[in-house]
């Protein structure tokens, strides 16, 4: 139920003096509580878009000045500036940066905070670029770029307790992964595994480390945001797996009969159906839509690889529409149940 935010406080207040009285359960009263909705006023959406645009707009704008390998050699010729002088410039502009957006955090809305903290973390990607070229790392100039980009937006993400630079910290140690397990692969195999394979591995260690940000206080702030791209990054890898197999060329592939890569397709189902139902049972609205999600994924992929030219295109969009009508019964008959007791 959407409601103002002067009615949610009378709502609100209610419900704790009946909770006190006895009059309602505390189990009943909860749920209640979180049914209540505050409706946003469209001035304060219409600003949150705003804020969306101008974060977008400033990244690129940064990406063109300060990215622009034109420009930057134009400034390095007209200074006589090496590689490690624009690394150091970069990195104390950064510094001055957090600085002084730290000290005006307190009345600094958080979206324009975050667009703040995207442009230093801009800075301080550039900063670590023109390190490593001054290193000349060769052929792990990639993968060191990516180690350092993940302990250093990883680092200021949790001092400055801010989304986007923990954003920045998973995309950077996804493509972190790829570069390294590419850098350390055998005949386009890392540990016996293809990239799908990888990353369904390396999305399953990113959940795990979802789950143990609960246990540690500094990083909670950040925790939903690692759980969700655990689990798209562990979802579409499983998702992938389960068309290509773990091929390591496209060749193989292509000779390989459906039945040794159906076996993924069951993976990938028995983890929908274990997702759904975790997120059924602890009310986890991520983990239930995600099952959901690649469960239909899934039936669509095979129905696409499987059945397209022989089976009845009515017969299986029937089977399909009484199955989650089904499901969708007997999901609502279980929340009318928990209402009632």
């Amino acid at each position: 139920m959407e409601v103002e935010k002067e009615e949610s406080k009378i709502l609100y207040k209610a419900l704790t003096e009946w909770e006190k009285e006895g009059v309602l359960p505390t189990d009943l009263a909860e749920k209640l509580r979180e049914t209540v909705q505050i409706r946003q006023q469209n001035r304060q959406q219409i600003a949150q878009y705003f804020f969306f645009i101008a974060l977008c707009s400033s990244m690129m704008a940064f990406g063109a000045i300060f990215l622009s390998e034109k420009l930057l050699e134009k400034l390095k010729a007209y200074f006589a500036w090496g590689d490690l002088a624009i690394a150091i410039l970069a990195a104390v502009l950064s510094g001055l940066w957090f600085w002084y957006t730290a000290r005006r955090r307190a009345g600094t809305r958080s979206a324009a905070f975050e667009i703040y903290m995207a442009l230093g973390g801009l800075s301080v990607l550039t900063s670590l670029l023109y390190f490593c070229k001054y290193l000349h790392a060769d052929t792990t100039y990639y993968t060191t770029f990516l180690s350092l980009s993940v302990i250093s937006l990883g680092l200021l993400g949790t001092l400055m307790t801010s989304r986007i630079l923990w954003l920045g910290t998973l995309f950077s140690g996804i493509c972190w992964f790829g570069a390294f397990s590419t850098l350390f692969h055998q005949q386009y195999l890392f540990l016996g595994m293809n990239y799908p394979v990888r990353y369904v591995v390396f999305g399953a260690v990113v959940l795990g480390f979802a789950l143990a940000q609960h246990y540690i206080p500094r990083l909670q702030f950040s925790q939903r945001i690692t759980y969700v791209i655990g689990l798209s990054l562990f979802f579409v890898a499983l998702w992938s797996v389960s068309i290509f197999g773990n091929f390591n060329s496209f060749e193989r592939w292509q000779l390989a009969r459906q039945s040794q890569v159906l076996i993924y397709s069951g993976f990938l189902a028995g983890a929908s159906a274990l997702s759904f139902y975790l997120g059924v049972r602890f009310k986890d609205n991520a983990a239930r839509d995600f099952g959901v999600l690649f469960l239909i994924i899934n039936l669509y992929t095979r129905y696409f690889e499987y059945f397209w030219d022989t089976m009845n295109k009515g017969i299986f969009f029937t089977v399909l529409a009484l199955t989650f009508g089904l499901l969708g019964r007997w999901l609502e008959r279980k929340s009318n149940a928990a209402i009632r007791n």
